[in-house]
């Protein structure tokens, strides 16, 4: 029976050549557990499919060449090593300073490919005993799985366990009688930065929007602050009328951002006005922390949305295509939409998610009940799409919605170019939407537009937190601006509007800066004081 079942057994598996699979995956998951608070998990597996069977394919017919398993595992080893790396190589020179020298591809792709080409050479023809570092090199690669199985695994753990947040507060809240409660709209412009900010780092003025907001009759906080630096913990907060500290226990906060994705996806904020009757309205936004999939009316960028296809790369893979060996036709242009799916396609998909956005606000569907409406538009935060006149921009750098990615970081004065160009374009599509709301709106809405936090332009013109703690804060309400003061914060704007509306009982509580690092989200440095008035 032994000698049987041994026959029948594939080679690689008899003679346990698994590491060149399970260094075809690494890359695949360290990158995807790297971005996983903004990406979603099912972007990463055409990758995963193509890493595996390209792999075997290529292991199968080294083994089949050489006559050697082992041989061949160390040769495909080494190939995707070195296919994997190449993109981290490159933007790695760049950033120690040798971009001139050796961090271009006309002198580093044939120093890398000679290299390549001398060692699978002595591999192939001088190696005497490759079958010695076969268990080796299965262990190595292994080990190299642990770190980012263990965060995606925390993370799949974090998304299960989340759930709906509970008032701890006991306020009632309760719907004005005899008129028809109104529409509530949430408009977060992601990193919109202050008057004074916007004027100061940005040479921009941006009295004549503010001009038309105040002219609709919104009241501008015009001392504003934001709470928190970053998205997740900011819109948490704002959503759930609260401080992290007093909604988070150490166990949350130990399972990272999802805990706060949880959070803005089950706010208090949501479950207040659907207890009223309200009906939710959400779209994509292409961050998955911020996307109502589950809103009674969720509303997508159509195909382009929801199916890239095989002619585009997600975010995902335009990543990986950045990190990799396609790094050179990808930056080559011409020969790339020939082998691979085009790495400039997340870019367009962005820009129809924002597009899509301010549309839709402008014609929204006529709904029996009242709507709670929350539009989070990652617009004027990066990467910078758009021109001032909405024509379209893509930037050179792999896709990604963070503020920065590695030596791709845009020089400050190209930072702040991009960054103006692309505020011009959010207030006239901005304008245009609340025109419409307030025209199509038969009892008077209320609107707070929000930036989350401010931008970060790196530039030296202003302290770095007192730039990034900054941010636009407009407010309109039927009832009038009773009650608003000029250093209003996002926590407060929920506990405002439900009192005013609904008859809550909310106490305000302090307007507090807490800054903290991105890689340190609860880490918080109290800012409240180093923030200037304009």
């Amino acid at each position: 029976m032994g000698p049987a079942f041994q026959t029948q057994t594939h080679p690689m598996i008899r003679r346990r050549v698994f590491h060149p699979i399970l260094f075809a995956l690494y890359p695949v998951a360290a990158l995807l557990a790297f971005n996983i608070d903004w990406l979603q998990p099912t972007d990463a597996i055409r990758a995963v499919v193509l890493a595996i069977g390209g792999t075997f394919i290529l292991l199968a017919l080294l083994a089949r060449l050489t006559g050697d398993w082992h041989r061949a595992g160390l040769l495909t080893s080494v190939l995707v090593i070195a296919f994997f790396s190449y993109g981290h190589l490159y933007e790695g020179l760049k950033a120690v300073g040798l971009g001139a020298s050796l961090g271009r591809h006309r002198y580093l792709a044939p120093l890398f490919l000679v290299a390549m080409a001398l060692l699978l050479w002595w591999i192939a023809r001088r190696m005497r005993n490759p079958a010695a570092a076969t268990s080796v090199l299965n262990v190595v690669a292994a080990a190299t799985l642990i770190l980012p199985t263990l965060t995606l695994g925390r993370w799949a753990y974090a998304s299960l366990a989340g759930g709906p947040v509970e008032a701890d507060e006991g306020v009632t809240l309760h719907l004005p009688q005899g008129e028809r409660p109104p529409d509530i709209y949430y408009i977060i412009v992601d990193g919109y930065a202050r008057r004074d900010t916007l004027q100061r780092v940005y040479e921009f003025d941006n009295d004549e929007f503010l001009s038309f907001l105040e002219g609709e009759g919104f009241y501008i906080a015009d001392d504003s602050r934001s709470n928190y630096a970053q998205t997740g913990l900011s819109l948490a907060s704002s959503l759930n009328m609260d401080y992290l500290d007093a909604i988070l226990s150490p166990i949350e906060e130990a399972r990272g951002r999802e805990a706060l994705w949880q959070l803005i996806k089950h706010s208090e904020v949501r479950r207040q006005l659907e207890s009223l009757g309200y009906v939710t309205v959400a779209f994509s936004t292409g961050l998955a922390g911020t996307e109502w999939t589950d809103a009674d009316y969720y509303f997508t960028a159509g195909s382009i949305d929801e199916d890239l296809g095989l002619v585009g790369a997600n975010p995902f893979e335009g990543l990986l295509i950045q990190t990799s060996l396609l790094r050179l036709p990808s930056d080559g242009v011409v020969a790339l939409p020939r082998f691979v799916p085009d790495v400039r396609y997340p870019y367009e998909v962005h820009r129809a998610r924002i597009r899509h956005i301010f549309d839709r606000l402008k014609d929204l569907p006529e709904t029996d009940e009242p709507k709670f409406v929350f539009a989070h538009v990652i617009a004027p935060h990066p990467p910078f799409v758009f021109a001032a006149d909405g024509s379209p921009v893509t930037p050179n750098v792999p896709f990604t919605l963070r503020f920065t990615f590695d030596a791709g970081d845009p020089e400050a004065s190209d930072y702040i170019k991009g960054y103006r160009d692309q505020t011009i374009f959010v207030n006239t599509e901005l304008e245009e939407a609340i025109s419409a709301i307030l025209a199509r709106s038969e009892v008077p809405p209320v609107i707070i537009v929000q930036g989350d936090h401010g931008p970060d332009s790196n530039s030296g013109r202003q302290s770095y937190i007192q730039e990034r703690m900054t941010n636009l804060n407009a407010y309109l309400i039927p009832e009038g601006a009773d009650g608003l003061y000029p250093g209003l914060t996002p926590v407060n704007s929920f506990r405002l509007v439900f009192n005013r509306i609904f008859g809550g009982t909310y106490a305000a509580l302090p307007d507090r800066v807490l800054y903290s690092q991105y890689d340190t989200p609860y880490d918080y440095l109290d800012a409240t004081d180093d923030i200037t008035s304009p």
